[in-house]
């Protein structure tokens, strides 16, 4: 696996040489020069990085890629509002409208939001340093084998006539998904779907590894007595999630055996307003 700093750079797509304000894929991190920025970021200091990009911005104001990479950098701590206004500022001072549109299109599963009542199902936590585990989605009549991964996008059937049926309506408890294009991966079981974080970040999930469950809508899960709470810091990599166990120490991803030993037997979730995982111990 990457060395976790190296792909916390490229995944948070903080470019400072980059005038094209557009999030940058893994598989081009050998051709990533690091910058100041990147380099405090690597190190988990996000307050530092946070603080070296406004003052970017307050030093070039007229200046799109300074706005764009301050804009990508407050979406992926979860502040999407104010990302949103950076980026058609960047607009306004000539960046280029198509790689914004395509950073804006990345953000956007993340920033939506789904209320209703909670629904909770089981789930079975992985360990194998490639995703968060597996559950059951209601496909029409059947059901087929969900598995959540941090480092997909979006929805991905295991054969065409999953994809169609999923197409006609997909249930995860009591909540169905929005109708969106799902893709067709023959290399996954046929009854298996791949699904993105971003498909789900949006329904304030919480986890409990210890009762084997997911809730979507527990943003208002209260604590449990007795428990330990305590937050980790986030950064969304879009896609991807990593862990800032602490400022100075290379953030870990969510999947990876160090970002599982931070929650294993907890009850957890992500906590888009504070850009924490609040941790029940």
């Amino acid at each position: 696996m990457r060395h976790g700093a190296q792909a916390f750079v490229v995944g948070c797509a903080l470019i400072a040489g980059s005038e094209t304000l557009v999030a940058q894929r893994p598989s081009a991190s050998r051709t990533v020069p690091l910058s100041r920025v990147d380099t405090l970021l690597a190190h988990g200091r996000l307050a530092a990085a946070e603080q070296a990009l406004y003052a970017a911005v307050e030093a070039r104001p007229r200046a799109p890629e300074a706005r764009g990479a301050l804009a990508w950098y407050l979406a992926s701590r979860a502040r999407f509002v104010i990302a949103d206004v950076l980026f058609a500022e960047a607009l306004r001072f000539g960046a280029d409208s198509e790689s914004v549109r395509r950073a804006r299109a990345t953000i956007a599963p993340y920033a939506a939001r789904v209320v209703g009542p909670p629904s909770t199902i089981p789930f079975v936590f992985a360990d194998d340093a490639r995703t968060l585990g597996h559950f059951v989605m209601r496909v029409e009549e059947s059901v087929v084998r969900g598995v959540l991964d941090p480092n997909a996008t979006g929805l991905t059937a295991g054969s065409a006539a999953t994809a169609r049926a999923m197409a006609r309506g997909t249930w995860i408890g009591d909540r169905q998904l929005p109708r969106q294009s799902i893709a067709v991966d023959s290399t996954l079981a046929p009854g298996e779907v791949r699904v993105g974080l971003d498909v789900l970040f949006g329904h304030s999930l919480v986890f409990d590894e210890g009762r084997g469950s997911l809730t979507l809508g527990g943003a208002a899960a209260v604590p449990r007595e007795g428990v330990r709470v305590f937050q980790i810091p986030f950064v969304l990599a879009m896609p991807g999630v990593w862990l800032v166990e602490r400022s100075g120490v290379a953030p870990v991803s969510l999947e990876s055996p160090r970002g599982r030993a931070l929650l294993r037997g907890a009850r957890w979730r992500l906590d888009p307003e504070q850009s924490v995982v609040v941790v029940e111990r």
